[in-house]
């Protein structure tokens, strides 16, 4: 097995390490330790690198790995070579136990699967099967391009999207594994357009292809649209300045003004529908929930931080021309290499994203770059041979090599962008892939147009009623039932395939109906059980409740009293306390005046006493005044 298989796998799932260079550091302690170095130059590295693990990594991103080291005290650097502290080289090691086990639970969950699902795969060496059809993962699932074979699709294949479309839905750790190994070239890829790990991308403006705009509207798997929802969403975050020119915007219009019409059509059927009418249809949109949405699309971009780019494309401009129709045929030639016939409507589109091309490099006005930040102006495609073609094609015109072509697949955007952020890619892999699954598991058209064929034939003969038929051509559980029953093989289909498709429908539909009445039995049965046993405990808990409740009134109770104690204190000072010692303090001067027996010093004493009394009285009264005042004010506050 590959060991780069393993490396991109150990760095896509997150196992080493928080971000890209401390996952190349890894594998290059791994590589130094084994093989006993103790100097090392960057160039002596990439050549070793490259040998062991059969990639080529850009020099400055060895630079960077290397920079690690030092950082972390595994290396001195000493005018361009790096002295290896072997100890603490040593610590960051690390073991491909993990990644083993994983890889052969994949191989036998994989084997299983087919046996239970009566998929003939025992003439084939699994293991290199599996790692042929990641390998192929560029080419097949990732670019959305699916090419319809002569004879349909292999047994082997079909079983291995079906079991990773399940895996994908129970959201296994199998599958975070196989979107970790998915997109192995994309990464490789990655390294040569980044410059730095997170970069500033404040001056870059990105402009959205018409599939990945139909995706964001909702016209598509919904794991495809979150995967494009994520990618827009950390553009913005990383400043970009994400657009739709307005032409592709003028394409994505008229196509759902014509799906609108067609999706409530009687005449629908599945096999014509393309993803906008099957979005409307499949919504069950009435005509004014359609012609709603219709006319809200540039708000609804808006929303998710994405603005119309006018560009009044002119196609006599000669002002930063590129070749348009080479660039036309290029593509056309690339779809037609890989056995795909292009019909009127296709030309059509590709004419569209022709002129998108062209139109990045008029906006570019001859600027040149080898980092994608600096690239200023750059087209998104979620079709690979667009972005292959343009590649080649800027590989073409330019005599210096690595500059950044006009135009680029989303995932290798993503796969850029997400360098020091690895669970970010691997989540938005791991949408796309299941998205893509999907896509790769519906029938293709020459399948489904022996179906309509069947079909009609069918009600034309009265071997269906009109309501059946009517549901066999419409409904979209159609396109899953006729993957299982056919496994995208044309060979297995027959006149009797739509009956198949008819009662695969009603099996599942009936198996759903049982698992959510058991489901809701035993909801019902647990819920009776709690109110039967738990009715001790919930009259322990109201009294707990309300022994809560006195104790938390007590306690107002008691902090009211001690703060009406003190102010009540505080006013009987001030207001009755202060005056009662003057009072006194006056008496006792009187008293003094009687020092010798006489009438007059009797009736003076008896005065002074009568005094003192009233004056206790007083204080007595004032108190008891101000208490009962400040106790009224603080409980007006309260309420």
């Amino acid at each position: 097995m590959s060991n780069i298989t393993k490396l991109y796998a150990a760095y896509k799932a997150g196992y080493l390490g928080n971000n890209i260079l401390d996952t190349y550091f890894s594998f290059m302690a791994n590589m130094i330790t084994e093989e006993h170095l103790t100097v090392v130059e960057d160039t002596v590295i990439a050549t070793k690198f490259k040998d062991r693990y059969t990639m080529e990594l850009p020099l400055p991103f060895i630079r960077q790995i290397l920079g690690v080291g030092v950082q972390n005290g595994s290396f001195i650097e000493d005018h361009g070579k790096y002295s290896v502290v072997v100890n603490k080289l040593a610590m960051y090691r690390f073991s491909e136990t993990d990644f083993n086990t994983l890889w052969e639970r994949l191989i036998n969950e994989f084997s299983a699967y087919c046996r239970v699902k009566d998929i003939e795969i025992s003439s084939l060496d699994t293991s290199a099967f599996v790692l042929d059809i990641l390998d192929d993962a560029d080419e097949k699932i990732l670019s959305g391009e699916k090419v319809d074979e002569p004879d349909g699709m292999s047994p082997s294949e079909y079983g291995w999207y079906s079991f990773i479309k399940e895996q994908g839905e129970l959201q296994t750790e199998l599958y975070s594994f196989v979107a970790a190994l998915s997109a192995s070239n994309i990464t490789k890829q990655a390294l040569f357009h980044a410059g730095e790990t997170s970069p500033d991308y404040s001056d870059l403006h990105i402009y959205l292809d018409s599939p990945i705009v139909f995706a964001l509207l909702g016209m598509d798997d919904t794991s495809r649209t979150e995967s494009y929802k994520q990618l827009v969403a950390d553009m913005l975050k990383a400043k970009c300045s994400v657009h739709v020119l307005d032409h592709n915007f003028q394409e994505v219009d008229s196509i759902i003004a014509r799906a609108a019409g067609w999706a409530t059509n009687t005449l629908y059927d599945l096999r014509k529908a393309n993803n906008a009418a099957r979005f409307f249809h499949d919504s069950q949109m009435d005509e004014s929930e359609i012609s709603e949405f219709c006319g809200s699309i540039e708000t609804k971009l808006n929303e998710l931080g994405i603005t119309v780019k006018e560009t009044a494309y002119d196609v006599f401009q000669d002002k930063f021309q590129e070749d348009e129709t080479c660039l036309f045929d290029m593509v056309k030639a690339r779809y037609l290499d890989h056995g795909y016939e292009l019909s009127q409507e296709k030309q059509d589109s590709i004419r569209i994203d022709v002129q998108s091309i062209i139109m990045i490099y008029r906006e570019r006005q001859g600027q040149t770059a080898t980092r994608l930040q600096n690239a200023k102006h750059i087209m998104l495609t979620s079709n690979n041979a667009i972005a292959n073609v343009s590649k080649k094609y800027e590989s073409n015109r330019s005599l210096q090599a690595g500059h950044i072509p006009a135009c680029i697949s989303a995932d290798l955007f993503g796969a850029i962008l997400w360098l020091d952020s690895p669970m970010q890619l691997l989540e938005y892999q791991k949408k796309k892939l299941l998205a893509d699954c999907y896509a790769f598991l519906k029938p293709d058209k020459v399948m489904l147009d022996k179906y309509i064929q069947s079909l009609d034939e069918a009600r034309n003969a009265d071997a269906i009623d009109e309501k059946k038929f009517l549901f066999l051509r419409t409904h979209k559980v159609v396109l899953d039932s006729l993957m299982d029953i056919t496994k995208g093989d044309y060979a297995r289909f027959n006149s009797n395939t739509y009956l198949e498709v008819y009662e695969d429908i009603q099996e599942k539909a009936l198996k759903k109906y049982k698992d959510e009445a058991v489901a809701h039995g035993q909801t019902q049965e647990a819920f009776k059980n709690l109110e039967k046993n738990s009715s001790d405990e919930i009259e322990a808990l109201k009294a707990r409740i309300a022994t809560m409740e006195e104790n938390e009134k007590k306690r107002q109770e008691d902090d009211f009293n001690k703060k009406a104690s003190v102010w009540g204190w505080v006013a009987t000072l001030i207001l009755a306390g202060i005056p009662y010692l003057l009072l006194i303090v006056v008496i006792e001067i009187i008293k003094t005046q009687f020092s010798s027996i006489s009438w007059r010093s009797a009736y003076g004493i008896a005065g002074t006493f009568i005094a003192t009394t009233i004056a206790g009285i007083f204080f007595t009264t004032g108190k008891k005044w101000c208490f009962k005042k400040v106790r009224s004010i603080l409980e007006k506050r309260e309420k």
